[in-house]
């Protein structure tokens, strides 16, 4: 497809690791309380809910346009599309081993697993558990468990103090740092 708009000249001809790294931090905000989900996504984008990897392929489109002016879908070349996979390619980077996830230490993943399916469908999914299925599905990466404490907590903020879902985060975060 041809851009007679001049857009994608400027997006390719412009484009260089500063600014794929300024993509990156903006998409990595806006997932900023599901990066559960966004390692979950880039580890298998097949395998992610499909609701999950449209987000974030949503999200990479919202901030190459945001950070250069560029609209990636009304370009059609293949050169514009290569940021978007540069960048796809560099969040995969800095996610693959689970970014600031909790890795829960060996031996404590049976108790985590125990914990995570008493919390509430929305809290295990800010954990970074996929709770589209039945007991939700804990995020595991190459034979780790990880969770997402930052999600959980910022799900749990404001919430009522007593509510259990805080005491069973809590519980969660002490058997992670027992790793550390």
């Amino acid at each position: 497809m041809d851009d007679e708009s001049g857009w994608n000249d400027v997006l390719v001809g412009g484009w260089h690791a500063g600014v794929r790294d300024a993509v990156v931090l903006r998409v990595e905000r806006a997932t900023g309380g599901r990066h559960g989900q966004l390692v979950r996504t880039l580890a298998d984008p097949d395998g992610a809910r499909y609701a999950w990897t449209e987000s974030l392929h949503a999200l990479i489109v919202a901030a190459i346009r945001d950070e250069t002016g560029a609209d990636l879908d009304a370009l059609g070349s293949q050169a514009a599309w290569s940021c978007y996979e540069q960048v796809w390619d560099r969040l995969a980077l800095r996610w693959g081993n689970g970014g600031r996830l909790c890795r829960v230490p060996i031996g404590a993943e049976p108790d985590v697993v125990r914990l995570l399916e008493g919390l509430p469908v929305a809290a295990a999914e800010a954990a970074g558990a996929d709770a589209g299925t039945d007991p939700p599905d804990p995020l595991w990466l190459r034979g780790r468990l990880l969770v997402d404490l930052e999600g959980l907590q910022q799900y749990l903020a404001g919430r009522d103090p007593h509510d259990e879902s805080r005491i069973t985060a809590g519980l969660i975060a002490r058997a992670c740092a027992r790793g550390r």
